[in-house]
Parts: C-alpha cells; sequence; structure tokens
C-alpha cells in the first residue's frame, strides 16, 4: 500500500515538474488530479462509508429512542390525565358527602336544640306554678297574720275556720 503511494507520489512530481518549462500542462494535470482522487478514494472511501453508515445507525437509533421516550411519555400523560380525572371526582364525592354529613349533623342538633327548650319551658312552668304557689301562701299567711292579730285565736282555730269556709 505504501508502496503505491510512493510512486503515485513520484509520477504526481513528476508531471508537476514539467509544468515550470512553459508547456500548458492541462492534460498531465488533469492526469495528476484524477490519480490522486483514485488514491484518495481508495484510500479513504472504505472508512468514509463506514463513518456514514456508523453515524446514519446511530442517528436512527436515536431517532428510537426519542420516539419511545415520545410514547412513554404521552402514554405517562394520559395516565396522568385518567388520575386527575379520578381525583377530581373523588373531591366531589368527599365534598358532598361532607355536605350531607354538616346537613345531618345540623338536623340533629336543631333536634336536640329543641327538646331541650321543651323540657327547659317544661321546668320553667313548674318553677312559675311552684312560686305563684309559695307566693300565694305567703301571701294568704300574712294576710291571716293580719286579720287574725285582732282576734285572739290560735293557729288551728283559724285553720279550722277557713276549712269549713271553704
Amino acid at each position: 500500500m505504501k508502496k503505491v503511494l510512493l510512486i503515485v507520489v513520484g509520477v504526481v512530481s513528476v508531471f508537476a515538474s514539467e509544468a515550470a518549462s512553459g508547456h500548458t500542462d492541462i492534460i498531465p494535470r488533469a492526469i495528476n488530479f484524477v490519480i490522486f482522487a483514485a488514491l484518495l478514494w481508495y484510500l479513504v472511501a472504505d472508512k468514509i462509508k463506514r463513518f456514514f453508515s456508523e453515524r446514519k445507525e446511530q442517528i436512527a437509533s436515536r431517532f428510537q429512542e426519542i420516539e419511545t421516550k415520545l410514547k412513554e411519555s404521552k402514554e405517562k400523560k394520559e395516565a396522568l390525565k385518567a388520575e386527575l380525572i379520578q381525583a377530581k371526582k373523588l373531591a366531589e364525592e368527599i365534598v358532598e358527602n361532607a355536605k350531607k354529613e354538616a346537613e345531618l349533623l345540623e338536623k340533629k342538633i336543631k333536634t336536640q336544640v329543641e327538646e331541650e327548650i321543651k323540657i327547659l319551658q317544661k321546668h320553667f312552668e313548674e318553677y312559675k306554678e311552684n312560686e305563684i304557689r309559695k307566693t300565694k301562701q305567703v301571701a294568704v299567711k300574712v294576710f291571716l297574720e293580719e286579720v287574725l292579730k285582732d282576734v285572739h285565736l290560735s293557729s288551728e282555730d283559724a285553720a279550722k275556720l277557713v276549712l269549713k269556709a271553704a
């Protein structure tokens, strides 16, 4: 391989030295260029083909990876959307349940308060009647004491008189 390269370089230098003599050298230059291009093709073509083939494969594999990641991200996005919708439904159910519980609790408390009010009113009426009775007894006692103060009767005799009159 190196021998061929040395021969080609020698031939090229011979043709290049003739151009210095003043003749038109279009044909030798064209032949030199063709030989140079052929040698370059012979020496580098496989490496260039392999480089571009590998590069093409790298780009294709990278593109496949990107497509795979894109597909996975779309699937994740759809899964997350479904989870979001489900979470929203769950949140709505929780809010509705909380409202229902609040209404039930309100009704329960309202019922308890009404019962307590009834009990308090009943106790108040009983207390009021008891106080009225006590006040009547005190008033009757005071009245009888004043009336009977002038009359000298014992309280037993006065009680008998009141019972007979009633």
